[in-house]
């Protein structure tokens, strides 16, 4: 309860207006902002016994908590239902994860494939994708290049459909070739990337992961990678096709990323999931930040690495930058 208390507290002090829900098996904070227009609603998923034990040891607790979060982000009383609000079974879905330093957990990605199969997606029709297969395997996906079942690949499998595109397309002030995952194979994303910090851009958030779906990531990271992440994840290939993000923060990091290191891990222990992907974003490098400064650290941009990207995108409309015009819902 002491828990919960907390979070109340946390809502008032934010100006929110709280309402407390009690549904099958959990208990629902809705926070509102001022009454008025719509605004991106963002789902912050989360259970404390996540924060113990291995992740893999929670693949129920987490379908469960993605079906809620689903439910609550369509605003319908059926988990297939809220899958089916978003997918469709004509879709070929991409999920790009991120495996690059502290990693996306493959129990997550099973909840997610687990939620597009309620939406009569095909199995043959979903690729889970990275860059390498070697970083796929290394944090612990199966790789499948079969045409039976879920694929599982990085774009350097070549030999199965992979690879980048020959030419280069332009996004924003540089250009750059695709992966033909993205670029060809799938016209639904999935953006499943981990809550941590970057030590460029503030943070390694949803739009951030894209720039392992490019081959030359290493020329958009000056100036706190801005307007580069915006650049690419606004791209023909990327923006309209884009229908998801879970923010794995099962285990998160708040300090020194991208790569991993086990002083500043996090047990966040939940999900942030949103269909806006630029308000998604915001709400997860904002949880960093509150982070941090609870642990005595600057914030991002104190520390000289603002998450500007995130603002950029919000400014060219991608999506809502503006944490006071975004509504966040608690499960």
């Amino acid at each position: 309860m002491g828990k919960l208390s907390s979070r109340r507290q946390f809502l008032a002090r934010s100006g929110a207006a709280v309402a407390w829900l009690t549904l099958p098996g959990s208990r629902v904070a809705l926070a509102f902002g001022e009454p008025g227009g719509e605004k991106s609603r963002v789902i912050i998923a989360r259970d404390e016994t996540l924060t113990r034990g291995r992740i893999a040891e929670h693949a129920d607790l987490l379908r469960k908590l993605l079906d809620a979060a689903m439910q609550r982000m369509t605003g319908t009383p059926d988990a297939s239902v809220a899958w089916r609000t978003v997918f469709s079974p004509a879709d070929r879905v991409g999920i790009k994860v991120n495996t690059l330093g502290l990693s996306s957990q493959p129990v997550v990605v099973d909840a997610i494939v687990a939620g597009l199969r309620q939406a009569d997606v095909p199995a043959e029709n979903i690729i889970i994708w990275d860059r390498f297969d070697v970083e796929l395997a290394a944090a612990g996906f199966k790789l499948n290049k079969s045409a039976r079942g879920v694929q599982c690949r990085g774009t350097d499998a070549e030999r199965v459909g992979s690879g980048y595109q020959r030419q280069i397309e332009d996004s924003g002030r540089i250009g750059s070739c695709f992966s033909r995952i993205v670029a060809e194979q799938i016209d639904a994303l999935i953006c499943v990337p981990v809550l941590k910090d970057h030590n460029l851009a503030g943070a390694s958030l949803g739009m951030k992961n894209f720039f392992g779906a490019i081959h030359n990531p290493n020329k958009y990271h000056d100036h706190n990678c801005d307007p580069y992440v915006a650049d690419v994840v606004s791209h023909r290939f990327i923006r309209p096709k884009w229908k998801l993000t879970v923010c794995d923060g099962t285990r998160a990091q708040y300090n020194a990323g991208p790569g991993y290191h086990p002083g500043f891990a996090w047990p966040f222990g939940g999900l942030i999931v949103g269909t806006d992907f630029v308000a998604t974003d915001a709400v997860a490098a904002d949880l960093l930040d509150a982070h941090r400064k609870a642990k005595g650290f600057k914030t991002l941009a104190d520390d000289g690495r603002p998450w500007k990207h995130v603002v950029t995108a919000g400014a060219r409309g991608l999506g809502e930058a503006d944490l006071t015009k975004i509504e966040r819902i608690e499960v």
